[in-house]
């Protein structure tokens, strides 16, 4: 099945993988026709760029078939920086970070970048997450795909990420976590997916996904599998699930909106001898949550509910109970 994927930057954002980059600028520029650059730690195969070492690394230009894949040794610092980069790739996604726990994907200020994915993924592929998860290093299924943690850093100041018709927007295999910047994300299947847990605690983020909206995935080991938000603006609206994860969903605050086709929030990893949803705990601790759904607003085996959060479905105030 044919997925278009398109990834649009506008002005000065980042995505952070542990760490920062040298202070070096590195200039890379793509074309049509082939990659320039004569930088050592670089490797270019026609027009496919891979970063194997340590530094700064700023990428220009425009391709209609073109790729970037980060592939360097664990604990290595690499700065991407895009300055007006479009690029376009039919085989895979634009941007796959395969390795390298201390990398920086910066958006530089007052620039447009676009990448556009028009890769076809396999019935395989979309078959379910931990199929899709498992293929990942050759298949990247979103429009950045990350084997390594995921951070939007605080001092970001980010106006524009958006995903518009993408199959999933931002993916980490690992941990995501967003802490500033202005990002919109559309996506025909999952918006914003971190295995471990998903982290929000500033900026404005809206998401317009077909399927999942927020979720984290991990069941495999304790005390993993959570979605916590902690502040900013967060605009959900979902095909199924608006928020999902197996372990917990913790609001301390910010103001959240989520309108889903299917259920509100939905916590837990089992299924009790009554056919109900076990294993999940929600936490509304504080911040302002507003949920709108054709099913269940809320599901879980816990709720915490204290004063300092105003939770509404539907139109009414929740106050523990549907």
């Amino acid at each position: 099945m044919k997925r278009g994927l398109f990834l649009l930057l506008l002005l000065a954002a980042a995505l952070c993988l542990g760490g920062c980059g040298g202070t070096e600028e590195k200039l890379i520029t793509f074309s049509d026709t082939g990659i320039q650059s004569d930088l050592v730690g670089v490797a270019i195969n026609g027009t496919t760029l891979t970063i194997n070492q340590a530094g700064t690394y700023m990428v220009t230009g425009t391709c209609k078939e073109g790729n970037i894949i980060v592939d360097a040794p664990e604990g290595k610092a690499i700065d991407l920086v895009l300055n007006d980069l479009n690029l376009t790739c039919s085989t895979t996604a634009p941007i796959t970070i395969k390795s390298g726990s201390m990398v920086v994907l910066t958006l530089k200020e007052k620039t447009q970048n676009i990448l556009t994915d028009n890769h076809a993924y396999s019935e395989t592929v979309e078959q379910g997450e931990q199929t899709a998860e498992t293929l990942l290093e050759t298949i990247p299924d979103a429009a950045i795909s990350s084997k390594c943690p995921l951070r939007a850093p605080r001092n970001a100041d980010g106006k524009r990420v958006a995903h518009p018709n993408s199959y999933n927007g931002i993916v980490s295999s690992d941990t995501l976590t967003i802490e500033s910047g202005v990002i919109n994300v559309t996506a025909k299947n999952h918006g914003i997916r971190g295995k471990d847990y998903v982290l929000i605690s500033g900026g404005v983020v809206t998401v317009k996904a077909g399927e999942d909206g927020i979720k984290s995935t991990n069941t495999e080991r304790a005390g993993l599998g959570y979605i916590n938000f902690k502040g900013g603006v967060i605009n959900i609206q979902a095909g199924d699930e608006a928020v999902f994860a197996p372990r917990s969903v913790n609001f301390s605050g910010g103001t959240i909106t989520i309108k889903s086709k299917n259920k509100g929030i939905k916590v837990g990893s089992k299924t009790n001898a009554d056919g109900s949803l076990g294993g999940g705990t929600i936490n509304f601790l504080a911040g302002i949550i507003d949920i709108t759904s054709s099913d269940d607003a809320i599901i879980a085996e816990k709720q915490v509910l204290q004063k300092e959060a105003l939770v509404t479905t539907n139109g009414k105030e929740y106050t523990g109970k549907q």
